[in-house]
């Protein structure tokens, strides 16, 4: 019962939500030629063009039937917005009115939509599990205790544990599970109708980029991986998100530039703004990576004194490739660094060709021993500002994790992976979580 009220429920609002949509983009329309606030605006939405091709697309694509994570389903989302804005136009042209409707309205409504229909559904899901609509009994066979702690800990997919039989869906990450008995299993669970879930044993790959081939006869399916990033056009398309990144954020970003310089200025007349370290770049090529300077002028004499003081930093630094407690870091210093600040000059860097906005951290030479049999793939592509290991954990994770998750994010490149992470990146740094 509550499978088949979820279901309406979210149609509901999804309808609601499109012809919301639809009626800004109208209201915008009228605002800019003229015309009553929201007049033709019942025109528009008793069209119901877009809301068919949309939910259509939705059905098509398991939004209402399947648990998707949330950014996941908001690739969903936009991916279905640029089909269907393609599919309303080339209809509305099939059956020749297209001249009866503004293009404006149409092309307004789905940008409204890439944003509107992901917020909506975050809360209408939160508000539905807390009610019970939207839970789920689920059972998690594995050892994999960050996966389970993100199923059930994680309201947008609706899982709640069950320890006994009476789950309805399993999920299986034990990769310890010999092929026959892990057939049995499933059998057993298809009998009595579960929903199966199970995570591939090769964790190291992104399976939702690849591309599934069957072999009827053989019975057998084909995982088709490429790494896109090596591709020259999607190399292109990377550069091309880079710049225009930075030319929209300009006009928010030379005031910044501009305060931070007069604050170090202020701070400290005689020191250096900008400090530059060498690092190596796409193929260990080694270019000066640019920061705002933090640090006191006289920053080694001061380190060196305090590691003769404190040499249980040296085991720290080990670790983590950073001090726990860092004496030659200002005040100021220590604000721009937990917010981020003090890297934007980084974004020289980027225009320069020598990083990108997002990539695997870029590491100084005697690192390079540290990132072990990832130094090849990490070191394939440009460096970046920010990356996968900042978003998941920022500097509180040690190196090899972090080397580690570089070399996933290098294999499993995406533009919608550098969307989600240049996002996750302003949570990040708002919240002033783990920077340093």
């Amino acid at each position: 019962m509550k499978k088949y009220l979820s279901f309406l429920i979210l149609l509901i609002c999804d309808i609601f939500v499109i012809s919301l949509c639809i009626a800004l983009s109208v209201l915008i329309k009228n605002f800019i030629y003229g015309g009553g606030a929201f007049h033709d605006a019942s025109r528009y939405i008793g069209l119901f063009l877009v809301q068919a091709i949309m939910i259509f697309l939705f059905i098509f694509q398991g939004v209402y039937t399947r648990r998707y994570d949330f950014w996941h389903e908001s690739y969903i989302i936009v991916r279905s917005c640029f089909l269907g804005l393609f599919l309303s136009l080339a209809i509305l042209a099939l059956i020749k009115i297209n001249y009866e409707y503004s293009r404006m309205v149409f092309i307004l409504s789905f940008i409204f939509m890439m944003f509107l229909l992901p917020i909506s559904k975050v809360i209408l899901k939160r508000q539905l599990f807390a009610v019970g609509i939207w839970q789920k009994r689920a059972k998690v066979i594995g050892e994999n205790t960050d996966f389970e702690l993100e199923i059930f800990t994680n309201r947008y997919l609706g899982y709640v544990k069950e320890t006994g039989g009476g789950y309805e869906s399993l999920f299986i990450t034990n990769e310890k599970l010999k092929p026959e008995i892990l057939n049995e299993l499933i059998e057993q669970n298809i009998i009595a109708n579960k929903e199966i879930l199970f995570a591939p044993m090769l964790q190291t790959y992104d399976f939702t980029k690849a591309h599934i081939y069957g072999f009827f006869n053989s019975r057998t399916n084909i995982f088709a991986i490429q790494n896109s990033l090596k591709s020259r056009s999607r190399m292109v398309m990377k550069r091309c998100l880079d710049i225009v990144f930075i030319v929209f954020a300009l006009p928010i970003l030379v005031p910044i530039f501009l305060v931070i310089m007069a604050m170090i200025k202020i701070k400290e007349p005689n020191g250096k703004i900008f400090f530059s370290h060498e690092r190596m770049g796409r193929n260990g090529r080694l270019f000066g990576c640019l920061k705002f300077r933090s640090m006191r002028e006289n920053s080694s004499q001061i380190l060196q004194e305090y590691l003769k003081a404190n040499p249980q930093e040296n085991e720290y630094f080990e670790k983590y490739h950073k001090y726990e407690h860092d004496p030659r870091i200002t005040k100021f210093g220590n604000f721009i660094r937990k917010t981020s600040l003090d890297e934007l000059p980084q974004l020289i860097n980027v225009l320069k060709g020598e990083m990108s906005l997002v990539g695997p951290r870029p590491c100084a030479q005697y690192e390079k021993k540290d990132m072990g049999k990832y130094a090849d793939l990490i070191l394939a592509v440009r460096p970046g500002i920010t990356g996968i290991w900042q978003v998941s954990g920022r500097s509180d994770v040690d190196f090899e994790t972090r080397a580690q998750m570089d070399a996933w994010y290098m294999k499993n490149w995406s533009i919608w992976n550098d969307i989600v992470i240049i996002i996750k990146t302003f949570k990040v740094v708002l919240a002033r979580k783990g920077a340093s």
